[in-house]
């Protein structure tokens, strides 16, 4: 077995991190020893070694907490040296020394790890955007160009390169690259979801013709009389377009809300009730769509995790936030008491790439109460709106950018997971060209 010496302070972090990286995500069982007087990680089997720098917890002063802006990563490196494989250094030095028998390493992986997938900068305060949101402009990844390099899925490619060169028997990859499609069903139906006069006043002041409000009419008509489909009733084709490349769908459904979010559906209604039995019935999965107000209330979270539940017929243990609307720690906690076992909220709404530095899923740790918490984060990694809206991307550009990530998660053998709402699949608001971006998702790398 392996066994990690660990330095005597902030032991529950260490260990997270340390556990993360070699066990979860490079299938090496560990054998953690806490030792006073360790100044860095030392990696040890037979009589051979790696050690890694303690370039992070050994610099807060005792007693101080590693929660604060002067402790972010000051100076982002892109590694050089060759052992190194370009990988992008948030703590430590770009510096590493091969012997025969073992590897000094003066970047601290462990620190990195903690710090992307903890998240922990997004707890400090910070202007929030207008949804209550920690802004990716804020976010270190962004600001220093690295959002579209899953940094913690390289470190543990590097880790394993380095024990076969050492010869540790490493046991077979297990991570398998995978295409995870989600829809969150926002907003079901276009005219069943809304008042006519407001759908039909919206459409004017997009187009501002008398004549297309005629024909939106006409068409409103059509489908209360259920003459034709409502527009935004794409899910079957959805479900279609994903059991052609052999891939299941989640479709995250709300649940509960009383704010301007939310509303347009009740779980009771027939026509959501058909949808739930059809959803099942093709074998996709049906998660959670937790309401605008609920980030911050676990009881909320639970409520509506019941209702899906009884409304569905079927165990619910997958969510994502409503808008995306989170607080760490707070939110993932909240999560995990409600009985959630996946999350897939953390995305930037604002920027298609790696939050988390990862394409895998991983346990999450509460950063305020210093635990590991029964709870897995899929991170997502592109949003439909985000491309268009956000981004403001043509259709070609989009898919340049998301073959980019999905190389990238291919690479790494993790999970690219996208969200592709059911509205975007319509004619409305001139998506109809956007459905070859939604194909190019579900494709392979070539």
């Amino acid at each position: 077995m392996l066994t990690v010496t660990i330095p005597n302070n902030y032991v529950e972090e260490r260990s997270y991190a340390v556990r993360v990286l070699l066990e979860h995500y490079c299938g090496i069982p560990v054998d953690i020893i806490v030792r006073d007087g360790s100044e860095d990680y030392l990696l040890r089997w037979d009589n051979k070694s790696i050690r890694i720098a303690d370039a992070f917890f050994g610099k807060i002063k005792s007693g101080s907490s590693y929660l604060h802006t002067t402790n972010l990563p000051g100076k982002v490196i892109k590694a050089k040296s060759a052992l190194l494989d370009d990988i992008t250094i948030l703590y430590g030095e770009d510096h590493v020394v091969l012997q025969s028998e073992k590897i000094d390493c003066h970047a601290d992986l462990f620190a990195g790890v903690f710090f992307m997938l903890t998240r922990w900068e997004e707890s400090l305060p910070v202007k929030k955007d207008q949804y209550d949101r920690f802004p990716a402009s804020a976010a270190v990844a962004v600001r220093e160009g690295f959002v579209m390099r899953p940094v913690v899925d390289e470190y543990c490619q590097l880790i394993r390169a380095w024990l076969e060169r050492l010869n540790y028997p490493l046991p077979k990859e297990t991570h398998r690259f995978r295409i995870v499609p989600t829809c969150d069903v926002d907003i079901p139906f276009f005219w069943k979801g809304r008042p006519a006069w407001r759908a039909l006043a919206g459409l004017f002041r997009k187009h501002f013709n008398p004549i297309k409000s005629i024909h939106d009419f006409r068409k409103y008509k059509q489908v209360r009389e259920q003459k034709a489909k409502d527009p935004y009733d794409t899910f079957s084709d959805m479900m279609s377009m994903v059991e052609k490349r052999n891939l299941t769908c989640e479709f995250n459904f709300i649940a509960g809300g009383n704010t301007k979010y939310e509303g347009y559906y009740s779980l009771e209604d027939p026509a959501i009730q058909k949808l739930l039995g059809e959803v099942k019935e093709r074998n996709h999965r049906i998660g959670l769509h937790p309401s605008f107000d609920t980030y911050l209330d676990p009881e909320k979270i639970r409520k509506e995790k019941t209702s899906l539940e009884e409304a569905a017929g079927v165990s619910v243990n997958a969510s994502r936030q409503h808008f995306l609307r989170f607080q760490l720690p707070d939110t993932w906690r909240n999560l995990a008491e409600a009985g959630i076992k996946v999350d897939s909220s953390m995305g930037y709404a604002a920027e298609p790439g790696f939050r988390c530095g990862t394409s895998r899923p991983f346990p999450v740790f509460d950063i305020h109460q210093r635990r590991q918490l029964n709870l897995f984060e899929r991170p997502l990694l592109v949003m439909d709106v985000s491309l268009r809206f956000y981004k403001k991307l043509s259709v070609e550009e989009s898919i340049t950018l998301c073959e980019k990530i999905k190389s990238e998660v291919q690479k790494h053998n993790g999970e690219f997971v996208f969200i592709w709402h059911n509205s975007t699949l319509s004619e409305i608001d001139d998506w109809k060209e956007w459905q070859s971006v939604f194909e190019s998702l579900m494709t392979d790398p070539s």
